[in-house]
């Protein structure tokens, strides 16, 4: 079972919030046979967000991989499985909770630069989103693993 689908989607509106937000994609480089193509700007900023969405990335794997080992023993009770789903949440919320306060801060920067004045409510509307929809995974995987839990119980008994 793939805990982390809601994740996915978040951090992939969140992380792309900005590219939404040009009004016109940049012109190709035109390319000269004396020089090389120039490669795409990125800012600071973008360039900074990218390395934190990497990282929040490979920190939602591993929990994931705990996660998932977590719910495939099926020797473990529902009271134990419940028990080490929550230490393991309760161990990345920090950093879950991180994610979502740079995330919506990188989103409303970007609103604010006046090339984006035209998307600037939509932005922050968007930040707002983003920041709601990374903050509330520990919930989603919770409520994911009871019903897994409760899947579980209900399946008829595995001859051995």
């Amino acid at each position: 079972m793939r805990l982390l689908t809601p994740l996915a989607a978040a951090a992939a509106f969140a992380l792309a919030a900005p590219a939404f937000a040009q009004t016109t994609p940049p012109a190709p480089p035109v390319a000269s046979p004396a020089a090389p193509a120039a490669a795409p700007t990125t800012s600071p900023e973008e360039a900074a967000m990218e390395a934190k969405g990497q990282a929040f990335e490979a920190v939602m794997n591993q929990m994931n991989a705990e996660l998932e080992a977590i719910l495939k023993d099926e020797s473990k009770s529902a009271e134990a499985v419940t028990t080490e789903t929550n230490a393991v949440l309760d161990r990345h919320t920090a950093d879950i909770t991180t994610f979502a306060r740079e995330v919506e801060t990188f989103i409303k920067a970007e609103a604010a630069k006046p090339e984006h004045a035209a998307q600037k409510d939509e932005m922050t509307a968007g930040a707002a989103q983003a920041h709601q929809a990374i903050a509330s995974i520990p919930g989603q995987i919770r409520t994911g693993v009871q019903q897994a839990l409760a899947a579980r119980a209900a399946a008829p008994a595995r001859p051995q």
